[in-house]
Formats: C-alpha cells, structure tokens, sequence
C-alpha cells in the first residue's frame, strides 16, 4: 500500500467515524473505536477537531438515502481490520530474490496524520536492502 492509498485509507475511516458520532449512532468516541477495533486515541482525535454537535437521529423513520449512508459508513469501518491476514504484505525484496510476505505494520496513533498502515512490515522497516561489506586489503600491500 503506498502512503497516497494509505492516507486516502485513513480520511474515508475519519469521515465515517464523525459521521456515526455526529448521528448518534454511537454516543461516545470509546463505543466506536470498541466496536471496530480502531485504536481509542486516534478516534477521540478526530472527534476532539470537529465541531461535536451531534444531531439525534430516529432510526425508526429513516429515509432510504441517510439508511444507505450510515450502512456505507459502517461497511467502511468494517473494512478496516486490525487482523494480520487482511492487511496488504511488505513486499520488501529479500536477498534470496523473492519478496516478503508479512503483513504492513499499523502506524502509532501519533502518526495516523500519515496514514494508518505503513509501506512495510515492522522487520523491514523501509530498510530492506542488507549493507554490503567490502574487503579493504589495500592496507596490507603497503
């Protein structure tokens, strides 16, 4: 995942977070970043940089557009899976030649401004390529 879909990643989960929030759908910051796994700092950030108001909502007298909004919302946050196996490999290119298949690593809640996933796995790091160590024996022809 490169850090443009990374960060593009991220807004779509901020905009659907503050949307749940600002419906009443969830009532604190804590119950939604709960619910979907998200880490509670990162949520109670985005909702912290709005302007809080929320509108309450009767779910019972929903229109067809605000019932397929909140669904695709939900659905958005959803997708976001702190489990391993959903989340796209490193890709580092290993010495043998072949690339790496562990999972992206997730970024701390005070990098979330960079997007949530990394580009690598925490072994790699960015860091991919091995030093390559030369021999000097030119001091011992002196």
């Amino acid at each position: 995942m490169t850090p443009e879909e990374s960060r593009d990643f991220t807004a779509r989960l901020e905009q659907a977070a503050i949307l749940l929030l600002e419906l009443e759908i969830y009532r604190k910051p804590d119950d939604l970043a709960r619910r979907f796994g998200l880490p509670k700092p990162v949520v109670r950030y985005w909702w912290r940089h709005t302007d809080e108001k929320t509108r309450p909502v009767d779910q019972s007298q929903l229109s067809p557009r605000e019932v397929k909004v909140i669904r695709k919302a939900t659905q958005t946050l959803e997708g976001w899976e702190k489990i391993k196996r959903y989340r796209p490999p490193c890709g580092a290119k290993l010495p043998g030649g072949k690339r790496c298949k562990r999972s992206v690593a997730i970024r701390p809640p005070e990098a979330w401004g960079m997007g949530a996933l990394a580009t690598r796995c925490r072994l790699h790091g960015g860091l991919s390529k091995r030093l390559i160590k030369k021999l000097n024996n030119d001091d011992e022809v002196m």
